[in-house]
């Protein structure tokens, strides 16, 4: 056998690269999340102190009873500040539906009735404190964002093949809660009568609907499968590539998103060159921990050919060469790759169809009726 031959040393200085790019990016990620940790610190810092701030006022307006009317005085912006908080992470979704299960003195409790508070408001667009069924569709859009954002149910267009079958069904549901007249205005015709419903009509049924859909929620709900193993992240990219339907896909858009996010650091919504390279390293972090995708100097050799290389797949990002790129450009983008990529995997490799907004291919079952 011929012996083995050692390794020349431009070879090595390249696996020495290797080495270190990986490090960098593993130390970029680390600072991302330092820095993303430090923001949600920062976040419930400020709550706490508007929370005090409300309570000394409201201290001084019960002589001193502090409990007379905290939750009527900071609901609505309490529930705002925790949105922000927890549609930042799926895992503390998961602990604030799970909220309702508790009794209704919990915090936990509070936390749902005031995000359900804050929908009805927001959807009261004349203030009259009552919801009539135009206003009732804005409600369920405004309550079901939140959990069609992390798959958790189906958005409208995967819900509903037509618009008058959206309007059909969700008539029904109003009906279904049995809506009150609403009074009439004085020198109103009388066949113009119409219905509401009120805020504790609301209440009830979401808070039931949101306990049934709880108990079926398990622990692992919570979490991201993708960065747990190499066995699911390939199960979650090829779930996720095989339709737009999928909790998987939903997934996939929050990473792919939070990627951007990162990368845009002077928060303007858009990714320059410079910035865009530095985007590809941070989605390409994981598939990379796994082996799903080799290093940047393996793939490139030199600093300089990543960086034309880069360059290339930028134009032709930037058709209208305007020197940026946005987020559904990106999007469309790396989703496209990474379904081509599953081909490798024993898939087809196909990028499915977006839907449109207003209609669906699906037959999913509406959560709301179902």
């Amino acid at each position: 056998k011929k012996p083995c031959r050692p390794k020349s040393s431009s070879t090595q200085v390249a696996m020495a690269q290797d080495i270190f790019s990986a490090n960098d990016v593993i130390d970029q990620l680390r600072s991302l999340q330092a820095r993303h940790e430090q923001r949600l610190e920062d976040m419930r810092v400020r709550h706490n102190a508007e929370v005090e701030e409300l309570q000394q006022q409201i201290r001084m307006q019960s002589g001193g009873n502090s409990s007379a009317s905290l939750s009527s005085a900071c609901g609505v912006g309490h529930c705002a500040a925790m949105g922000a908080h927890f549609m930042d992470q799926k895992a503390h979704f998961f602990e604030f539906v799970k909220g309702v299960e508790k009794d209704r003195d919990s915090q936990e409790f509070r936390e749902v009735y005031n995000f359900l508070l804050k929908c009805f408001t927001d959807a009261d667009n004349n203030f009259d404190g009552r919801l009539g069924f135009k206003e009732f569709e804005v409600l369920i859009e405004k309550a079901a964002a939140l959990p069609r954002r992390f798959g958790y149910a189906p958005s409208t267009p995967e819900m509903y093949a037509t618009e008058w079958d959206r309007l059909q069904q969700r008539m029904a549901l109003f009906n279904s809660l049995n809506p009150k007249t609403t009074p009439l205005p004085p020198g109103a015709a009388k066949n113009s009568e119409s219905k509401h419903i009120s805020l504790d009509m609301w209440l009830e049924y979401a808070i039931s609907h949101i306990k049934e859909k709880a108990s079926k929620l398990e622990e692992a709900d919570s979490y991201f499968r993708m960065p747990r193993s190499k066995e699911d992240f390939k199960e979650f990219i090829v779930a996720a590539c095989q339709s737009r339907k999928t909790r998987e896909y939903k997934e996939l858009y929050n990473f792919v998103l939070k990627c951007f996010t990162d990368a845009d650091t002077d928060l303007d919504g858009r990714i320059d060159m410079q910035s865009f390279s530095n985007l590809v390293d941070i989605a390409a972090a994981a598939p990379r921990m796994f082996g799903f995708a080799p290093p940047a100097m393996v793939t490139y050799g030199t600093e300089e050919e990543k960086r034309r290389a880069r360059s290339d797949i930028f134009q032709s990002l930037d058709t209208a060469g305007s020197g940026y790129i946005d987020f559904d450009t990106w999007l469309q983008y790396i989703y496209s790759h990474i379904c081509e990529k599953t081909a490798t995997l024993g898939e087809s490799g196909r990028v499915p169809e977006v839907l449109a907004a207003s209609s669906s291919t699906g037959n999913s079952v509406c959560p709301y009726l179902g």
